[in-house]
């Protein structure tokens, strides 16, 4: 597409000229990233279209540990049974950290079968050493060390846990397999069938919940955590068919010019895009040594859980922008400035919604009725569900910036970024623990906020609208089919 012959300006006019010229040629060029694969910009109502059906995956996801956490604190001893759940919990998603962000690796590199086979060898042997590590934990010394030891639990509440976290042992793989057919399904459009594998995973949780309240007599925590490896087997199965009945059939070899990984290609993109979830979960156990050393450390570590879970439901919206928005930058980058909107529309709603839960009857309703806190339990939901309304808006523009730096490649960032904010949590952690005598949760929660705060602004500070150039796809270390000199974007 030509540019219109610039005309002729006089000394006078020239730097207003160059000024109006500059605006016009930003005009042309976006009219070019338009048209870059043939098609306008996605209306907002597209958007939506793609962007609800994992936005409905992720909000099924979240309602399990509410439902969960509401059965267990119905059985005996629930205070000591929740805290364990929370302690249990905890350690298996630092465990699995590694294989978290396959998901968003999946999404954005399997465009074509290539990737997707290396992609699937690498989840096999990440597999397998996750779940050897897992039962290294679980079944040595090590366990006391991290439980008792570093996170500093009481020795009821560890003893509780210990039984729970063995049962966890296939959490990592089963989730990992689940993420990586999930992501194929997402970057081939079929976003209309990932909720299906959740379907599954929620009605294996509630079929182990009835039975085992019904006919066995297992501690609460115990309880919990068979409901939950059984879930994610079966969703990891689940998606593993909707995969090989909707994606595998038709996926195409890799066309000329298109990004074919090597091993080193995929690890110099996934390795920091792994690190910041290994990073950030190790973080989470901070959490909870600050709450044991402040104030009511038992009734703190009991609601702590309840409350995390009640703000996923809201965080969970958030987190499935992430995937849509790297899977319509690669097939649909014209759109990008519609996506940015639609962040800014989404981050609202969603700290708008939780906010209203915290100043109206219905945080109360909710913690009492649902989660069924006692009153001495939900008197200490107040403080920190305010504070922490805040927390979706933050985390909708994070993986935003987050889909762009994944966008370019520039995972690097990312795993500064997470970095950035360990640091500043481990800091307001020790600081409200010993020197504030408030409660934990309390302090907790200010630390999450503000923390949050602060990574976002070393992600913008790193520029994230200068991640990628309109059209052009990002280089993750492999070299292209055929040595061509581009790279081709490909579309949904």
């Amino acid at each position: 597409m030509l540019l219109p012959r610039k005309p002729r300006q006089s000394a006078a006019t020239a730097d207003t000229g160059s000024r109006f010229d500059c605006r016009l040629r930003r005009f042309y060029v976006t009219g070019m990233v338009e048209r870059i694969n043939g098609r306008p910009m996605m209306t907002y109502a597209q958007i939506f279209a793609f962007w609800f059906p994992l936005a409905l995956m992720w909000l099924m996801m979240a309602t399990e540990q509410p439902a969960l956490a509401a059965v267990i604190a119905r059985m005996p001893e629930a205070q000591v049974n929740l805290a364990a759940f929370g302690v249990v919990f905890a350690i298996a998603l630092v465990a699995e950290s590694p294989i978290i962000q396959i998901l968003s690796a999946a999404t954005a590199l399997c465009g074509h079968r290539q990737n997707y086979q290396l992609l699937l060898r690498f989840v096999h042997i990440m597999a397998l050493i996750l779940t050897a590590g897992h039962l290294l934990i679980a079944l040595t010394p090590l366990y006391d060390l991290i439980v008792g030891g570093l996170l500093n639990i009481p020795d009821h509440i560890m003893e509780t846990s210990r039984t729970p976290f063995l049962i966890m042992t296939p959490f990592s793989a089963a989730v990992g397999y689940r993420r990586l057919w999930q992501g194929v399904l997402i970057r081939h459009g079929r976003t209309w069938v990932v909720p299906f594998s959740m379907v599954t995973r929620l009605a294996a949780v509630a079929l182990v919940l009835v039975l085992g309240v019904a006919r066995l007599e297992v501690p609460g925590a115990t309880l919990g955590a068979l409901a939950i490896s059984i879930g994610v087997t079966v969703a990891a199965v689940a998606a593993a068919l909707l995969n090989r009945i909707f994606v595998t059939p038709s996926m195409r070899d890799a066309a000329d010019g298109e990004t074919v990984l090597g091993w080193h290609g995929l690890l110099q993109f996934y390795a920091p895009l792994s690190l910041t979830t290994v990073v950030y979960l190790l973080a989470q156990p901070l959490l909870t040594f600050g709450i044991a050393r402040a104030a009511l450390p038992e009734r703190s570590l009991a609601v702590w859980p309840v409350l995390t879970a009640f703000l996923f439901i809201f965080n969970s919206l958030a987190l499935s922008h992430q995937e849509t928005s790297i899977a319509l930058l690669k097939g649909r980058p014209e759109s990008a400035p519609r996506l940015r909107a639609f962040t800014a529309i989404l981050a609202v709603t969603l700290s708008g919604l939780m906010f209203l839960t915290a100043v109206t009857p219905a945080g109360t309703w909710w913690f009492r009725g649902v989660s069924g806190l006692s009153p001495p339990l939900l008197e200490l939901t107040r403080v920190p569900l305010f504070v922490l309304s805040v927390a979706p808006a933050i985390l909708t523009y994070k993986v935003w910036y987050r889909a762009l730096y994944v966008d370019a490649g520039r995972t690097r960032v990312l795993a500064e970024g997470v970095v950035v904010y360990t640091l500043v949590l481990f800091l307001l952690v020790l600081i409200g623990s010993s020197a504030l005598r408030l409660p934990g949760v309390v302090t907790a929660a200010a630390a999450v906020v503000l923390s949050l705060g602060v990574e976002i602004g070393y992600l913008l500070a790193r520029r994230p609208g200068a991640a990628r150039q309109p059209g052009a796809a990002p280089r993750h270390g492999a070299a292209p089919r055929h040595g061509a000199a581009r790279l081709k974007r490909t579309a949904l």
